[in-house]
């Protein structure tokens, strides 16, 4: 196995000299998966919270793998593939996968791998939810969807957002909607360049869940949604209560702990906060409905990864980030700095990150160069 060092900061923290980033495995894909879209990397639960389970079951790594084609792959570590029912069509532009609630076969006992749960959203607006490889319940937003993430809402444990490129966002569960929303126009058209009532991209950039303490100090889960044009717009139960101007318009985000403050509880007991990229390559922290500056990075970011800190060393703190830029470089920082870099030797656009048992954190990175593409298995620890 090759062995990338990291290139550390000049003033990295001790994480930052402890990590190593190697490339741990390439999984090559069949020739009939072309033109991924859209991957997410999924290892059951209980294999990331009992590291003890590696030494008895197998440390299922999966893929699940979109295609411009709308196809739908499950693509695992020994290079098994199963792909799901689906008619094709429109391209399959997003993915979530996680844990199913349906029985499935002991990989001990079967040769049938673990499969999760799948909520892929295509360029026709649809969202499907996948349960057991089958399709099992269908959404459709108005337009093509640019946004799909977990909810943190704890009264609603299956439930997810989408956004579309019309400015929809929706809270979902795998058997309807929860709630539908439009991102507030009339905050939208003071955009600058919107003029005669025409919005130049009302397009959901991003989509989010947090905990947040309202008015009264009561701790609210809310739903950050990033328009294009430069907006962050808070909603609570699918109403909007609070919009955020950016410097740049936001391509992604994720809820974490990344900042400590006098009133952050990092045990995770108490409010969380937000980590949000733009394109001009800022890095900005929601902390009490305030933007922090985080970190500014040479190219525009393209998706964000939070992981905690215990993950890497035996302490509490701030959550690792994971930084994705428009670039071959992808960045790992902590506490504001960064603490290392992997170049990879193809442009890595795809990207996701996911946990394993036996090497802890690792990036998933997808090259669609050639005929036959592959994954990367990059493990950070």
């Amino acid at each position: 196995m090759q062995t990338k060092r990291v290139r550390l900061s000049s003033d990295a923290s001790d994480i930052g000299r402890l990590l190593e980033i190697s490339s741990k495995q390439v999984i090559q894909l069949s020739s009939t998966i072309k033109d991924v879209s859209a991957i997410a990397a999924w290892t059951p639960s209980q294999m990331k919270q009992n590291p003890a389970n590696a030494s008895t079951k197998p440390n299922t790594l999966c893929f699940v793998i979109g295609t411009s084609a709308g196809s739908i792959s499950l693509v695992y570590e020994n290079g098994m593939e199963i792909t799901l029912e689906n008619p094709g069509g429109p391209a399959v532009v997003r993915l979530l996968a996680k844990d199913s609630t349906a029985p499935q076969t002991e990989p001990s006992q079967s040769s049938t791998r673990p499969i999760p749960d799948i909520i892929a959203g295509d360029a026709d607006g649809r969202v499907t939810a996948y349960v057991l490889g089958q399709v099992f319940s269908r959404i459709t937003l108005p337009a093509p969807i640019s946004a799909l993430s977990l909810d943190l809402n704890p009264n609603t444990p299956s439930s997810f957002l989408a956004g579309d490129m019309s400015g929809t966002v929706a809270s979902c569960h795998t058997q309807n909607t929860l709630w539908k929303a439009q991102m507030d126009s009339l905050v939208l058209l003071m955009a600058p360049g919107s003029s005669s009532g025409q919005l130049l991209d009302p397009a959901v950039s991003s989509t989010c869940s947090v905990w947040l303490p309202d008015k009264h100090g009561l701790l609210t889960n809310y739903v950050l949604a990033a328009s294009a044009l430069g907006f962050l717009q808070l909603l609570s139960r699918g109403t909007p209560i609070h919009t955020i101007s950016l410097c740049a318009p936001a391509a992604c985000m994720c809820s974490g702990v990344f900042i400590e403050s006098e009133t952050q509880d990092l045990s995770r007991s108490k409010n969380t906060q937000a980590i949000i990229g733009d394109e001009a390559g800022q890095l900005l922290v929601l902390e009490n409905f305030e933007l922090v500056p985080y970190a500014q990075m040479e190219f525009p970011i393209s998706q964000l990864f939070a992981l905690p800190l215990r993950l890497f060393v035996d302490q509490e703190g701030p959550d690792v980030v994971v930084c994705v830029t428009r670039s071959d470089t992808i960045y790992v920082l902590h506490q504001k700095k960064v603490i290392a870099t992997y170049t990879a030797d193809f442009w890595p656009a795809i990207v996701d990150v996911t946990v394993l048992a036996d090497a802890g954190p690792v990036l998933v990175l997808v090259n669609s160069d050639g005929d036959n593409g592959s994954v990367h298995v990059v493990s950070l620890k």
